[in-house]
């Protein structure tokens, strides 16, 4: 992780939990509404990238300013932090995170791809907060 600015105190592993918490909301909110899947989506990834960032602060491991899930997992595997299994495919995610936050998205997102989504995001919150938690 980059050092922080002179005087500010980082955030800590709850805070990113909260956060994280709140972007699952907003994808959710979502659902079944007149919102578009690329705004789900980027929720979602930010869900799963801010729990994720939640677990390397608690366990206290740096990490670079990234969107890329699959960068941060191994972070976190080669820290020593085994990842469950439902999680090893978030790395999928790491596109919403950019590419899909403006008009012009090359690719289309389907319904399956919103449901992954959201499903991935609750997961790795549960998963997240119970290390955090511990």
């Amino acid at each position: 992780m980059n050092p922080p600015r002179k005087g500010r105190i980082p955030a800590s592993p709850q805070e990113w939990l909260l956060h994280a918490q709140s972007d699952l909301k907003l994808a959710k909110l979502g659902l079944n509404q007149d919102i578009l899947a690329e705004q789900i989506c980027f929720h979602s990834q930010q869900a799963v990238e801010k729990a994720v960032k939640a677990v390397l602060l608690f366990r206290k491991v740096d990490f670079p300013f990234t969107h890329d899930l699959q960068d941060l997992l191994e972070i976190l595997e080669n820290a020593g932090t085994s990842v469950p299994s439902e999680l090893s495919d978030i790395g999928v995610l790491t596109p919403y995170a950019v590419e899909t936050r403006y008009p012009g998205y090359w690719g289309e997102i389907s319904e399956s791809d919103v449901t992954e989504a959201v499903s991935f995001a609750e997961k790795a919150i549960k998963w997240a907060e119970k290390v955090v938690r511990k």
